[in-house]
């Protein structure tokens, strides 16, 4: 029999939109919590993109709630009672003006984990500023080391990983303590972590990183630390002795980097991987992400699965990363419709029966 996933039993209340929360609950998703997403009556704003839904939103509930209103709040209060985490990305202020801040909740239920990700933070002179990745990624210094906005939301994977990572460690100090903790995470100072410890040195630029076009015309990524140096121009038949040290390779750069894309593209692209990895040269070719979902190495670990979405049809989605005793979550399900589970959720976890769900919906309370 196959164990439970490592957060089974674990409740998370999503109100976050956009990416950063959403990619967060989706991890705790993948690792067996039960997500349920609670949505305003108009719904989450990235649910006209059905592709980059499907890929962030699938294994989870959907239940709208009008948080505007005073019937909307009261029935989030008594989810709360019935969760383990809760995570937000709202603006600064706004949990305030909505009465869910995690005093408002905490007496609720004194063991619920709270996260709340924001651009800059709660407080400081920036906390009120809009953070979008784009500003998010000038503002940490990410366009200064590209020279451009990285094309990929760097902040917010940053922001969400890093909350995934604080809400775990939140769920095991639960079990110590007895009680619930808030976590604040601020997408700048994600991202910042993140670049300070990154590709300081140049490592992904030339002479280091090469992309060269073989000789099939596709193009090929080729990385060579210093002690690798030597064994790639050999392999690649460059006798000029200047190109066997990185001070040589520095020395004429665009003379060297010349050199190497004549060589590679003498012979097709499959056959240079397959010669750098019998050297133990790291190279790969540069792909679309459809390729990259096809590849035969992800087809053989179980990575990749078809699922039916909504207004697109048969899909490929990537699975859960993570392979724990040698197991991984296969079972994936469609994302939800907007406010698909609401009644369900009313009915299992808080007892609602017909009229109560009645009086609710005339309340305001569910959109």
């Amino acid at each position: 029999m196959t164990a439970p996933l490592p957060l089974a039993g674990i409740t998370v209340l999503d109100l976050t939109t956009f990416l950063s929360g959403p990619m967060a609950t989706h991890t705790l998703g993948e690792l067996g919590a039960d997500v349920i997403k609670v949505e305003p009556p108009d719904g989450d704003p990235t649910r006209v993109g059905l592709l980059y839904w499907a890929a962030l939103h699938r294994d989870r509930r959907s239940v709208v709630l009008d948080l505007k209103r005073a019937s909307g709040v009261a029935i989030l209060r008594e989810l709360v009672a019935h969760a383990d985490v809760l995570i937000e990305n709202f603006r600064p202020g706004v949990t305030a003006r909505l009465g869910i801040t995690d005093a408002d909740l905490r007496p609720f239920n004194p063991r619920l984990v709270t996260c709340s990700i924001t651009g800059y933070g709660p407080d400081g002179a920036a906390a009120d500023r809009p953070a979008t990745d784009g500003p998010i990624q000038a503002f940490s210094g990410a366009l200064e080391l590209n020279g451009a906005p990285v094309p990929l939301t760097v902040g917010d994977l940053s922001g969400a990983a890093h909350a995934a990572t604080a809400i775990v460690a939140a769920l095991l100090a639960r079990e110590r303590t007895g009680c619930g903790s808030r976590v604040e995470l601020s997408l700048a100072e994600c991202l910042l972590q993140w670049l300070t410890v990154g590709d300081r040195g140049g490592t992904l630029s030339p002479p280091t990183t090469l992309v060269v076009v073989a000789g099939d015309g596709r193009r090929l990524l080729i990385q060579t630390p210093m002690h690798m140096r030597a064994r790639f121009v050999e392999l690649i038949g460059l006798d000029d002795p200047r190109w066997a040290s990185v001070e040589g390779q520095k020395g004429a750069l665009d003379e060297y980097v010349a050199a190497a894309a004549a060589a590679i593209a003498t012979k097709p692209s499959g056959e240079w991987v397959a010669a750098l990895a019998g050297a133990g040269i790291p190279a790969a070719v540069v792909r679309t992400i459809e390729e990259a979902i096809t590849d035969p190495q992800l087809m053989e670990r179980g990575a990749t699965s078809v699922l039916e979405v909504p207004g697109v049809g048969p899909t490929r989605v990537v699975l859960s990363p993570f392979v724990i005793d040698g197991a991984r979550r296969r079972a994936t399900t469609r994302p939800p419709g907007l406010g698909e589970h609401t009644e369900s959720v009313l009915r299992q976890l808080l007892g609602y029966d017909d009229v109560r769900i009645a009086e609710a919906r005339a309340a305001g309370a569910l959109g």
